[in-house]
């Protein structure tokens, strides 16, 4: 947990929140695939889940469309994405080890080193719309829960699509490295029996 916490302060820091403007708080909490240096909750994320190969993020915000409630524990990171249109918690956005998951259709990937799988839960046709995309990938899967509330479905999940991204483990181990010279490691090091 220290090691967490002193790989946050870093990245927050280098993020500019020692004095923090309300955006540029919002922005260091944010999952952000592409930050230059400023990934301190996709670092969070990745030591979260050790074993995952990529790792969720937000590639850019459509309009109408914000992040919230970002929970990272040991084994499991959580956040949500809002719409002005479908809805609070339109997408829950989870990264674990493994995933769970109903009567699902493989179908094409748009993330390399990915497997991709989809889910219709329920319609309700002009009000609701209910489902899952399941991405497997070495050493992990994310699952985005889907809750429009409204009777659009095909536009907003292709903003989900075009929203979310991926960021390798080796991408963000090179970025960490670079951005702190050396000094914070992403992994801990290996220990030896003795």
């Amino acid at each position: 947990m220290r090691r967490l916490l002193a790989a946050l302060a870093v990245c927050l820091a280098a993020a500019g929140c020692a004095q923090p403007v309300a955006t540029e708080l919002t922005q260091a909490r944010e999952p952000a695939c592409r930050s230059q240096g400023r990934q301190g909750t996709v670092i969070l994320m990745a030591q979260a889940v050790p074993t995952a190969s990529q790792l969720p993020c937000v590639e850019l915000l459509p309009a109408g469309w914000s992040v919230s409630d970002v929970f990272v524990r040991n084994g499991r990171v959580r956040f949500f994405l809002n719409s002005d249109r479908v809805g609070m918690h339109a997408v829950q956005v989870v990264l674990a080890r493994y995933c769970t998951f109903g009567r699902v259709t493989r179908v094409p990937s748009d993330h390399p080193g990915t497997r991709r799988y989809q889910e219709v839960i329920s319609i309700d046709p002009g009000r609701r719309y209910q489902g899952a995309i399941h991405y497997l990938f070495p050493g992990g899967c994310v699952t985005y829960r889907l809750d429009f509330r409204s009777d659009e479905q095909a536009r907003p999940l292709g903003e989900v699509s075009l929203a979310l991204g991926f960021v390798t483990r080796d991408a963000l181990r090179q970025s960490l490295n670079d951005f702190t010279e050396g000094r914070v490691p992403l992994d801990p090091p290996q220990r030896t029996a003795p």
